[in-house]
């Protein structure tokens, strides 16, 4: 993605952090002008998509053998994204903190949190679940 173009993305983070967490590479699609991240374990298969010009994130998780994801979130307007060690697992943190602000570190009130290992997990994240 071009640099004039990055800065003018609402969500900002580092596709080498993704890769490393996700374990997979995913090219810009300058179609759409996202990022897709697909990783299969245990039977299901998880589809991570980012927008980073509008902030949208998309998660669906499908199960071998149904078309349809058994569970799937759409995210608009996120504006920041971290990874974050929680005991000794490690997750994606990605939402919105309570005010504009390019600080990274304090608490989103919206979101979602995404772990991959040792399995796929997905928490929501409002105002009433901060932790």
């Amino acid at each position: 993605m071009s640099q004039l173009i990055r800065q003018a993305c609402q969500l900002r983070f580092e596709a080498h952090e993704f890769v490393e967490f996700f374990g997979v590479i995913s090219p810009l699609d300058e179609e759409t002008c996202s990022y897709s991240y697909e990783v299969e374990r245990d039977g299901l298969r998880l589809l991570f998509t980012v927008f980073p010009l509008d902030g949208g994130v998309y998660t669906s998780i499908y199960r071998s053998g149904i078309p349809e994801p058994i569970v799937t979130s759409r995210l608009e307007g996120c504006t920041h994204s971290r990874f974050v060690d929680r005991g000794t697992l490690r997750c994606l943190e990605i939402g919105r903190p309570e005010r504009p602000t390019s600080e990274t570190s304090g608490p989103l009130v919206w979101g979602l949190r995404l772990f991959v290992k040792p399995h796929f997990r997905v928490e929501f994240i409002s105002e009433n679940s901060r932790s």
